[in-house]
């Protein structure tokens, strides 16, 4: 298979054009193990026959390197008389007592035929896996190459080679006047989603894009672990993705360290030492573990350094290229050994004062605790860092702690516990309940007993139980208080609990005492956590805005000071979802761009997957499909407890695959719902996905009645219900399909119902836009639907355009206008094919089709493989802007994408423009017909 590299194939050909019109040359070409050096030349050279040179090709192999002129041989004679002379002259070279002489003879006997030859014609020799030749074949390969890049001889040689430690002797001929060197480097991400497209024969899923990373941009060690996975693939729909998780996949299979066996055992073991702690570690790690000074390490890593099996990586640290080589490693080391190994490792970087997270690592990788690692946890100061540094490994630690510890030695359990309890309350895991109400019963100091109580309450509303934590905050608030600080933050709990519990008038009414008293305190966190408290009541009482200006201060309070960082991510991340519904795409990304970066700085997981799970649906509103599965994945990743978190996850992965075509897959992920999904108010929220997607499978199948039950649902009356935001747009689903399944009664009561919602959310153009289409279906209104369309251009979410450009043209179909029907079904199906909705373009044929209206050929004609016209219509805008020599960053901002989606458009673009560089994008795009799509200024698709 050949991926990418077409620009150095197209030298090469040209090259090897020269040389058949005499011009002599040589060509190193440089490469990693299983880089495809051997395909690359062998295709390149493919026409060179046929050019009219004679070629000759060889290999050098492990196992000839000591046999004076062995490469030689097998590359100019295979077999014959020739070969017979030479091999003649080299016995008689090694029964002499000076072998100089008949081995010289041998060397002008060789360069002798290969003269002859290039009497006759052009002669091109290939001596693939030079690192392996005999030194005299080299110095042959060397005198020929002086020759022919002098003009000399219409000769050609090719020699391919990686940097093999040891082996100096190959320099002097690398290193020829005249002579070039083509390295060929790892696969980009572009170039290996390709190949993995080429393998499979069928375009990668993002789990299966990510895992393919592990390889390193390596051809062959990909090829390894895609036949390693054969089985945990699932293939439809023109779509392969993995099974499992990355982080649940098998260990890489042992042929990955089959080409290290070059590798001295001082250099080897370094990098199984390496291999125990992760995919980057620093060379003061390294020594620690090795128990030797860093500089004697400096000998054991030259040759893993040198044959480029680790690379610098951030943080002066270095890394493993390829990141499947460290499990393989890992997997050398026995088990027993393995676990006394990270123990000692631990003991070692705590002692030495290392981040509390890496001792952590390790004694994850030992077992069972060692008394040392209990106190560690129990007593070291570290372990508050650890803790809100790494709260899942300080979690599992503290876990195996106390069932380690005496239930008698009360006073250390005591303190685990507590431990665990911020741990768990960090990570939202439930257990964090009932861990800090027992600790609160056993407490009696005052102060103590008030922080186990604000602990309580943030636990008890992360599992959404606001009835109890609300019940908490007044049994707190009624006690004697030392801290004033503490106080507020409570009342500002009790706010939030009120409007939770439909008191939102309360709970206003509250708000304000408490937002000035934070102001009269002046402290940071006190007044995000008040402002917080007074939005959020603002946002039970429908009024959006206002509720945006407290979000926006209290963003500004929560700078102040890095002891408020949660509180910003969590504002954050509500000024995301509160300007998403007023169709603002600009601060949307600003504000989940800086929630992002802070939740990796802080290493905030609890927060980070709020983050991820907020970007994942912006993302599939944009019409960025893939983005959006990206999230959900790295969502779905973090090991958090949240019930709503499932629900997003499975949900959004399961409607964005339905919408693709995809049903098994998206079935899958339906089936993988807990039972309990929806047993929080905070779960059933995030509903509509899961619904939608359920709806869109059973319409899929022929069931649009199954389709319509599926969404019922949302017609459950009740304040919360009126409340949620997307149950408008899945108000105007359960219109369609109960008219197409004649229920007008059912399509009228949901009308009613999203009239209710769009009052009830009258600030927010979303559920208006809904109510519009839904008016729009019932009574087939053209003119309704044309205004739905255009509030649906001006709120930039291009299924909600799609849905209703369909329903406009089926509405004008019944109404006779054929012509405007075909408009507006041509323009929907536009829309659909940027995010890839084939379900949408396949129902949207259907519908109109019924009605006597088809598309023409020309939007019906599919997006071809490569060039400027195989680009999707995102991938596109972000060509033009790259074409205008616009950074990732700019692209983004303009756009509203985030710099890693930026990212992957450009790698996309790049493979599909078959270019290496942004400048080639530009150059292709200038030399573009005027007027064309893909032309910087033409007009957009």
């Amino acid at each position: 298979m050949r991926v990418g590299r077409e620009q150095q194939r197209d030298e090469l050909r040209e090259w090897v054009r020269g040389g058949a019109e005499g011009r002599g040359g040589l060509l190193i070409v440089e490469g990693e193990p299983g880089a495809g050096r051997t395909g690359f030349v062998r295709g390149a050279l493919s026409g060179a026959a046929a050019l009219g040179c004679r070629v000759r090709y060889g290999a050098a192999d492990a196992l000839g390197a000591e046999l004076p002129l062995r490469a030689a041989l097998d590359c100019l004679h295979p077999r014959g008389p020739d070969r017979a002379a030479a091999v003649a002259l080299l016995r008689e070279a090694e029964e002499a007592a000076r072998p100089g002489g008949a081995l010289l003879a041998a060397m002008d006997l060789l360069t002798a035929r290969a003269e002859e030859w290039c009497a006759r014609r052009p002669l091109l020799l290939v001596l693939d896996d030079a690192h392996w030749a005999d030194p005299a074949s080299l110095l042959l390969w060397q005198r020929l190459a002086g020759r022919a890049v002098a003009g000399r001889l219409p000769l050609l040689l090719v020699v391919t080679r990686w940097a093999l430690p040891g082996r100096p002797e190959l320099e002097p001929l690398c290193a020829t006047p005249g002579g070039r060197t083509l390295r060929l480097e790892p696969l980009s991400t572009a170039e290996t989603d390709e190949l993995v497209r080429d393998l499979l024969g069928a375009e990668p899923g993002p789990r299966l894009r990510e895992a393919a990373r592990q390889a390193g941009g390596n051809p062959r060690l990909l090829r390894d672990l895609l036949a390693q996975w054969s089985g945990l693939l699932r293939v439809e729909g023109g779509r392969a993705e993995l099974l499992l998780a990355e982080g649940e996949l098998p260990p890489p299979p042992a042929s990955v360290t089959r080409g290290l066996a070059w590798l001295s055992e001082p250099a080897r073991t370094a990098l199984r030492h390496a291999a125990l702690l992760g995919p980057a570690f620093t060379v003061r790690e390294l020594a620690l573990v090795r128990g030797r000074p860093a500089r004697e390490l400096l000998t054991e890593l030259a040759e893993p350094l040198s044959a480029r099996l680790l690379a610098d990586a951030a943080g002066g640290r270095l890394r493993f290229r390829h990141p499947a080589l460290r499990p393989a490693l890992y997997a050398e080391i026995p088990e027993a050994l393995r676990a006394a190994l990270h123990q000692d490792a631990a003991q070692a970087f705590a002692e030495a004062g290392l981040p509390a997270a890496r001792t952590a690592e390790q004694l994850l990788g030992g077992g069972r605790l060692t008394p040392w690692a209990v106190r560690w946890l129990a007593d070291s100061d570290s372990a508050p860092a650890l803790i809100a540094g790494a709260p899942d490994a300080a979690a599992e630690l503290l876990e195996r702690a106390i069932a380690q510890v005496d239930p008698r030695e009360r006073e250390t359990r005591d303190v685990l516990e507590e431990r665990l309890a911020d741990a768990a309350l960090l990570l939202r895991r439930p257990e964090s309940v009932e861990l800090l109400a027992a600790l609160r019963a056993r407490t009696t100091d005052p102060g103590r007993r008030a922080a186990v109580d604000f602990k309580l309450v943030s636990a008890l509303m992360i599992q959404g139980d606001m009835a109890r934590s609300l019940t908490v905050t007044e049994r707190a608030l009624a006690a004697e208080f030392p801290s004033v600080a503490l106080r507020l933050r409570l009342e500002a709990c009790r706010v939030l609990a009120l409007a939770d519990l439909h008191r939102a008038a309360e709970a206003h009414a509250l708000a304000g005492p408490v937002v000035a008293a934070a102001r009269r305190l002046r402290d940071p966190l006190c007044g995000a956590e008040a402002h917080h408290a007074a939005s959020y009541a603002l946002f039970h009482l429908g009024r959006g805005r206002a509720s945006l200006r407290h979000v926006a201060e209290g963003i500004g309070w929560a700078r102040r000071s890095p002891e408020a960082d949660d509180m910003r991510l969590l504002l954050l991340a509500n000024q995301a979802e509160g300007h998403m519904r007023f169709d603002e795409p600009v601060v949307v990304a600003a504000a989940l761009e800086e929630a992002r970066e802070l939740a990796a700085a802080t290493r905030s997981t609890g927060r980070l997957v709020v983050t991820e799970a907020r970007l994942a649906e912006f993302h599939y509103r944009l019409g960025d499909w893939d983005g959006a599965l990206a999230g959900v994945a790295r969502a779905g990743r973090l090991p958090v407890s949240d019930g709503w978190l499932p629900v997003v996850v499975h949900g959004l992965r399961a409607l964005v695959l339905g919408h693709r075509d995809e049903r098994e897959a998206a079935r899958a992920e339906l089936a993988d719902l807990p039972a309990d999904a929806f047993a929080t108010p905070t779960a059933r929220r995030y509903a509509s996905h899961v619904l939608l997607a359920r709806a869109l499978l059973a319409e899929r199948d022929g069931r649009p009645a199954d389709a319509l039950g599926a969404l019922l649902p949302a017609l459950a009356e009740g304040v919360e219900e009126e409340a949620v935001y997307e149950r408008a747009w899945v108000l105007s689903e359960i219109v369609r399909l109960a008219l197409e399944c004649g229920e007008s009664a059912t399509a009228r009561a949901a009308v009613e119902c999203c009239a209710r919602s769009a009052r009830a959310l009258a600030e927010y153009p979303g559920p208006a836009l809904a109510l519009l289409r839904c008016r729009g279906l019932f009574a087939q209104d053209p003119e309704l639907l044309e205004q739905a369309v255009v509030r649906g251009e001006r709120g930039g979410w291009p299924l909600v355009l799609g849905q209703t450009l369909e329903d406009l043209a089926v509405a004008r179909a019944w109404h006779g206008d054929l012509a405007g029907a075909r408009s507006a079904l041509t323009r929907a199906v536009a829309v659909y094919e940027g995010p890839g909705a084939r379900w949408d373009i396949a129902r949207a044929d259907a519908r109109l089709r019924s009605l006597g209206v088809r598309r023409g050929s020309r939007s019906a004609r599919r997006r071809p493989a490569s060039g400027w016209e195989a680009l999707t219509p995102a991938e596109l805008k972000v060509a033009l802007l790259v074409a205008q020599g616009r950074s990732n960053p700019e692209i983004a901002s303009v756009l509203f994408l985030s710099p890693r989606t930026v990212q992957t458009h450009v790698s996309h673009i790049l493979a599909k423009l078959q270019v290496r560089s942004r400048a080639a994008v530009a150059a292709q795009a200038a030399a573009r017909p005027p007027g064309a799509a893909g032309t910087p200024g033409a007009p957009g698709p």
